[in-house]
């Protein structure tokens, strides 16, 4: 069992709460926030969503099965998603246990949506073009590429790397892109629309830089 309470998270998203692991400061402790259990899920849910049952709502559940699914690719190239070093019992639930990515001084980095609206610089158009790039190569399969689900690593002062933190795998009930390489593409292609809408919606319009 590894102990958690008592030390501060790092990061805190809609889902998770993130620690450093006690045992090793290269690796990331994720764990569902108390408030988004499958059980605490569940008896918030209405309608048609409760048959999903407890399973349906267990977000490390999907996560972990999205890093195997990978495995079975055997996926090789961890530059822009952590690789995973599997689960852990902690006293907090379960614990997914990935690579801990900080930036070229040892700081964590930020997720786009805390970067973006600072304005687009060289470094960071370069990283989400090669983002994009290996999306479309890999065919890597996410849920909506958010924002704040993606964290731009500064490797170097003029140097950035995005990579994806939350929100892997396939989505999709019945994962036809799983199967079929043409449904993925067509998959990947529609997640980078969308994800290069949110970056422009980020980025700060004419009208608010300081005259």
């Amino acid at each position: 069992m590894l102990t958690l309470a008592g030390i501060e998270p790092f990061a805190i998203g809609g889902t998770r709460r993130c620690y450093v692991h006690p045992d090793d400061d290269q690796l990331c402790v994720k764990v569902l926030r108390a408030d988004r259990t499958a059980r605490a899920r569940l008896a918030t849910a209405t309608g048609w969503r409760r048959l999903k049952g407890r399973r349906g709502f267990d977000d490390q559940r999907k996560e972990l099965k999205a890093y195997r699914q990978l495995e079975r690719r055997g996926w090789r190239n961890w530059r822009h998603v952590p690789l995973c070093h599997g689960a852990v019992q902690t006293d907090l639930g379960l614990g997914i246990v990935t690579a801990l990515h900080r930036d070229w001084r040892g700081r964590f980095p930020p997720n786009l949506e805390q970067v973006l609206p600072g304005g687009m610089t060289e470094p960071l158009a370069k990283a989400i073009e090669e983002f994009k790039k290996w999306l479309r190569r890999d065919l890597f399969l996410s849920r909506d590429l958010l924002p704040h689900n993606i964290i731009a690593v500064a490797d170097a002062p003029e140097r950035h790397r995005l990579v994806i933190v939350d929100g892997i795998g396939n989505s999709e009930l019945v994962p036809v892109s799983n199967w079929f390489d043409l449904c993925a593409r067509r998959k990947v292609e529609r997640k980078i629309r969308k994800f290069e809408q949110r970056v422009r919606i980020l980025l700060p319009t004419p009208a608010d830089a300081t005259p």
